[in-house]
Order: C-alpha cells, then structure tokens, then sequence
C-alpha cells in the first residue's frame, strides 16, 4: 500500500493518530483527559510533536515524540527525547514497512533537533513507562532498529476492601507516635521543599506541574516525624484533577479503582518501616472512603509492595537508545 509519513499538526489529524492507537491496543485505550494532558497540554518544558503514516487520507500509523526543551536539574535537558506512544493499524497491510519507515522518520526528526538519547516511554506525564511486554511486534520493532531493553517494571494491584496491613505494620505508629500521615493540599511549600531537597529530578519537576492544576496539590501525602516532612506519596483517582498514570487502566478492573505512586523517603529516614505504614495509612483511608482497588505503578520492587498484597497486573519492557545524526 501507498502511504506517506508525515508531521500532524491540526487537532483533527492529531486525535486520529490517537484512534488509530485505540485500534491498534484497545486493552490501553486512552482515556480522554490523558490525551489531553500528555499530548495537548503538557508539562512546562516539553515539546511534544506527533507523527503518523496517512493513506488515502487515513492516519494508520502514529507515533507521540517528546522532547525536553530546558533542563531540568539531576533530571535530563534538551539531549533527551521520548517515544510516548506508537502503532500501526491492526487492520492495514504492510504494517512492518510501515513501522519501520515511521520510526526512523521520529528518530531522524528526534537527532535533527539536538536529541542523543531516546527512550520509548517513560515520558513526562507519561502514558507507558515502556512497552507492554504483550506488544510482541511493537517490541520487535524497536529491537530491530536498535533500541536496547534496559529492563522490565510493572503495575501492580490489590483489592482492598479487606485491607489489612498486618500487625508488623500496625505496629510502627506504637513504636513512633510522632508520626502523622496528611494530604499536603493547597499550601504546598513544605511538599515542594522535600522534593527539591531529596527529590531534585523527576518529581520534583513532576509536583511543579501537578501542583499548578487546581487541586493538584491535594494528591500529594507528607509523612512527618514530629512534624518534619520525612516522605512524600501521590494518590490520584480517575476523577482526580490530574489524572496520574497509575490510574490511566482503572477502567479495566472491577470497582472503584484509586492509584498510588511515585513515593519517597527522605535519605536519614530510610530502614525504619515508616515508608510500610505510610502506604497502609493512605489505603485504608481509601478503603473507607469506598474504593475497591489500589493500583502502584511503574515498579521494580515487587517484594516490598508483596508485604503489602500487591501482586503484578502489567509487565512493561523499558527501550532506550543511543542516537546521532
């Protein structure tokens, strides 16, 4: 078949590309304000460019690049580009050539303005934090065109209308009664003080964009220790007012689903089980709240969410790449 691969600049152009992503991967179709906020609105600083193969004035091909245009400090700068999403449509022929052809079009566009590292996923308000290890020709491709798989992260999950934390857990608020569990809320200097004193990178510049959004700031948790902020967490719930990545496939699990992640602990305060008691505190006030499921996001610890009861849902293989022009 004949077809060209070319920018999308107009908004019509552009949501066909993501309907030809829905096509392609209708298990991670993309809710509306995802769209919206990852490839219409991003964060401060990015510079987001869509791609897509067009036949017979068709899109049946996309792919979402991303690019730092400043840089953010201990994070990455303008070296650094993304693939947030790729497809090709399921139903076309020629869909390797197609691919192919539309890969080296993002990554040529990607050198030509300054990128050196390329990563597929993982993005700033990212969709994926890689490929789903169940897009075998998706990883296939990449592979193919060099991109080397660095490493395999998951989503996990848990229902938690019988939430129990265990009496381990419950025993650290005994052993430390200085300890208290808040929503950081309107007021978010304490929050973005942590962060840029043990976060300085990723989400550190992640909470300065949340934060802006109206309510931002109250998906965000401090654990004090006497009232010294000792860890930070991010919940969000699809009716938060940004939707984070954690919840981006709530609507394939049964019930009210709410979602966990990142989450940090301040370096002096590392070892003592408080990070444990911390995420129980906040499931359980979910759980009272009504929510049936927690989902944790973009995660290698497997063990340390288990003590808790969170299993693997989502595995997703991490590609990066080395590029020049």
């Amino acid at each position: 078949m004949e077809f060209e691969v070319r920018r999308l600049t107009d908004y019509t152009a552009v949501r066909d590309g993501i309907e030809c992503w829905n096509r392609a991967h209708p298990d991670f179709s993309l809710p509306e304000r995802v769209v919206t906020q990852s490839v219409f609105a991003p964060f401060d600083g990015l510079d987001v460019t869509v791609w897509g193969a067009v036949s017979d004035g068709s899109v049946v091909a996309v792919a979402v690049g991303k690019r730092l245009v400043e840089t953010i400090p201990d994070y990455a700068g303008p070296e650094q580009g993304w693939i947030s999403l790729f497809a090709v449509d399921p139903s076309v022929a020629d869909r390797r050539a197609i691919a192919d052809e539309l890969l080296g079009t993002v990554e040529r566009a990607a050198t030509d303005r300054g990128v050196s590292r390329l990563r597929f996923g993982g993005d700033p308000g990212q969709v994926l934090p890689g490929a789903p290890t169940e897009f075998d020709s998706l990883r296939e491709t990449l592979r193919d065109a060099g991109f080397e798989s660095r490493e395999t992260v998951h989503d996990l999950q848990r229902d938690i209308a019988e939430f129990d934390p265990g009496e381990r857990v419950a025993r650290v608020r005994e052993s430390w009664p200085g300890l208290t569990v808040e929503r950081a809320g309107a007021d978010d200097a304490d929050l973005r003080s942590f962060l840029a004193d043990q976060f300085p990178g990723r989400w550190y510049y992640e909470a300065r964009n949340v934060c802006r959004v109206p309510g931002g700031g109250t998906d965000y948790w401090l654990l004090r220790h006497d009232g010294t902020a000792v860890r930070f967490a991010r919940t969000n719930a699809p009716d938060s007012t940004y939707r984070g990545a954690n919840v981006n496939w709530a609507d394939r699990l049964d019930g009210a689903v709410c979602g966990l992640g990142p989450l940090g602990v301040h370096e002096s305060y590392r070892g003592r089980g408080w990070g444990l008691w911390m995420i129980a505190s906040i499931v359980e006030r979910y759980r009272d709240a009504g929510y049936d499921r927690t989902v944790i996001d973009w995660t290698g610890l497997l063990d340390y969410y288990r003590k808790l009861g969170f299993e693997p849902w989502l595995a997703y293989e991490t590609f990066a790449k080395e590029v020049s022009s």
